[in-house]
């Protein structure tokens, strides 16, 4: 298994400007329903970085049968950078850095259409939420005529893709050396978007920042005009998450109950613990009864994303403890509504990079994607038994899977 790149936003924006998207078009047809042969896809990579390819494979079968790009796959490259995608009923959108264009596609006949391209170069993205199935507001940061970051939005109609661009009123920055924000989770309800985020700096010489560790803030946004209505100050953990465009850290429950987990090495912050928090419904503020400390039940490991599979419970992909970005990642159960750790899950050690989007769930089945190091297979695992059964794999040269995602 060869890993082929783990980079973070920032630098991600900047090896970004070395690929050319395609240039403008429309279909027609780009709103038509997507056909395809199952209702699964899944991102994969082949190569090494940065001599990669990137393609989006159908997945006939999460539980059988082999998958492989032999006749199968849509190839990404030139159209969509990487795996920073967002997918919602078959439909792909991508902001590519590099080309200054958003981006609305779906696959078509073995081939990734262009639905729809649209100039954008307000921001860097790094997370997103849907306030309805028409809207996608995203989130990133963007230089303004002096130079200095700011905190900025996207509102995107997607059935026209046209976009309404803003900033947001973040805390000010608490030191000359931060000039970046590190944004994670975005949760929206009932007419509020709750969006984490910590500071960062540009100059790499000086990760990590003394006042990034131990700290981070959710903003709390009036969705009707973008204002930030309030701001929550946490300093038991750092940087809530993200960039989510890659995987998400945040669910609501039954009850309306957001959770999300901070993931300090997004921001190189390896001392920093890992925790789940919780904003209870109709409120917004932390949840001051309730804290999972996630890294001391886990040899200091750090919650890389996290998906609710039902009944107050939520698989974890943990990133083992180390001062790299790089490293192996296992998988645990936890129950968060009772704010505890379960168990970690009987697999094989998922290689190296960070952002990966590797669960699906269906009914009372989970199906988790694993890049391990000798045959990587879709694990079903049935929340009812608790047993863990390989499913479909993937071969054919397949150097990673970088999302396995529901399409209809």
């Amino acid at each position: 298994m060869s890993k082929f790149f783990n980079l973070p936003v920032k630098t991600l924006m900047v090896a970004l400007a070395a690929f050319v998207l395609n240039g403008c078009s429309d279909d027609p047809g780009g709103n038509a329903p997507v056909e395809e042969s199952g209702k699964y896809s899944a991102v994969v990579c082949v190569g090494s970085w940065p001599n990669t390819a990137y393609y989006i494979a159908d997945v006939p079968s999460l539980t059988s049968g082999q998958i492989s790009l032999q006749g199968n796959g849509a190839e990404m490259t030139g159209k969509v950078y990487a795996q920073d995608i967002i997918q919602r009923d078959g439909f792909y959108y991508h902001a590519n850095a590099g080309s200054g264009r958003f981006g609305k596609y779906h696959v078509e006949k073995g081939a990734l259409v262009v639905d729809k391209e649209v100039p954008f170069t307000h921001l860097d993205w790094s997370s997103f939420v849907w306030i309805d199935d028409a809207t996608l507001v995203v989130f990133g940061s963007g230089e303004n005529a002096a130079g200095v970051n700011e905190a900025r939005y996207a509102i995107v109609k997607v059935a026209d893709m046209s976009v309404t661009l803003g900033k947001l009123a973040f805390q000010a920055f608490p030191s000359k050396t931060m000039d970046g924000f590190a944004i994670g989770f975005a949760e929206y309800r009932d007419g509020k978007i709750f969006v984490g985020y910590s500071f960062a700096t540009s100059d790499f010489s000086k990760w990590p920042v003394v006042e990034s560790i131990q700290n981070f803030n959710v903003a709390v946004v009036n969705a009707s005009d973008m204002a930030v209505e309030s701001n929550i100050f946490e300093s038991r953990s750092s940087v809530p998450g993200g960039p989510i465009v890659y995987a998400p850290v945040s669910f609501q429950d039954e009850s309306g109950d957001i959770y999300f987990i901070t993931d300090p090495v997004y921001n190189y912050d390896y001392k920093s613990h890992s925790a789940v928090y919780r904003i209870k419904k109709g409120a917004t503020t932390l949840d001051n009864s309730y804290y999972l400390d996630f890294s001391a039940k886990t040899s200091n490991g750090m919650g890389a994303a996290m998906w609710y599979i039902g009944n107050g419970k939520a698989i974890v992909r943990t990133r083992v403890a180390g001062e790299s970005i790089d490293a192996e990642h296992s998988f645990s159960i936890i129950d968060a509504k009772n704010g505890t750790f379960l168990k970690k899950l009987d697999l094989p050690a998922d290689k190296g990079e960070r952002m990966v989007n590797a669960v699906v769930l269906e009914d009372d089945k989970v199906y988790i994607a694993v890049n391990a190091a000798d045959k990587d297979y879709i694990w079903e695992y049935d929340t009812a038994t608790e047993k863990l059964t390989p499913g479909a794999e993937f071969v054919g040269g397949i150097d990673y899977i970088l999302r396995l995602e529901k399409t209809k």
